[in-house]
């Protein structure tokens, strides 16, 4: 496994406030696919980078490459610079010793950089559904789109190319459990175990959603 040096760096986008940054909110597939890079790392040691005046401007972490899940295959054995920006403001925080995360960020300049509004997040909390998405499904719908609707306005999109999330009392289940995929005719949410079971746990009424989900053959 490569050893990698990890820095961070600001990337600001607008919807979710986290600190002083303004972040676009997005579906974990989507900063997948959105991404130059997404990695699951084991923090390793870090260095806390200071200003000239004595406050801490960033902090450079030591990691070791688990899985490179998306990037190019020089990444897989070679010591990559990772730019992340410092603890305030836009920084990802303080990230736990001997903790396996999964990080997406872009690629400029040969560095790799990632910032609070990437998906920076320990492997162990995440869903099988993500899990499975990271290994081998997010991938088959990246040529698709996502959209947030919100209820009675969902489904007045012109285009098969769109999965809608709707912003509601179902978004935690399409947030943790759903994948979107081009069927050949149309981009739709792939229906697996986990989301039946988190959409029978939801009191639907006569809320009903646009884009068609079909249950996983898997």
């Amino acid at each position: 496994m490569a050893a990698v040096n990890i820095l961070v760096a600001a990337l600001l986008f607008h919807a979710v406030q986290y600190g002083d940054c303004m972040c676009e909110l997005r579906h974990p597939q989507q900063q997948y696919c959105e991404s130059d890079f997404v990695v699951l790392a084991g923090i390793l040691d870090k260095d806390v980078i200071y200003h000239k005046e004595g406050f801490p401007m960033a902090i450079h972490y030591i990691v070791n490459i688990k899985k490179v899940f998306k990037a190019g295959p020089e990444y897989e054995n070679a010591t990559k610079t990772m730019i992340i920006s410092s603890t305030s403001g836009s920084g990802v925080g303080e990230l736990e010793m001997d903790v396996n995360y999964v990080i997406t960020g872009t690629i400029m300049d040969d560095n790799l950089y990632t910032s609070i509004c990437e998906w920076v997040k320990p492997y162990h909390n995440l869903t099988k559904a993500q899990k499975n998405g990271l290994r081998f499904k997010y991938d088959s719908g990246c040529q698709c789109e996502f959209s947030f609707c919100r209820e009675g306005q969902c489904g007045q999109l012109d285009s098969n190319n769109t999965c809608e999330w709707e912003f509601g009392i179902m978004f935690d289940c399409y947030h943790d459990d759903g994948i979107c995929f081009h069927n050949g005719e149309e981009c739709v949410w792939r229906e697996t175990r986990k989301f039946r079971q988190c959409e029978n746990n939801i009191y639907l009424g006569d809320q009903k959603f646009t884009n068609e989900v079909i249950p996983d053959p898997m």
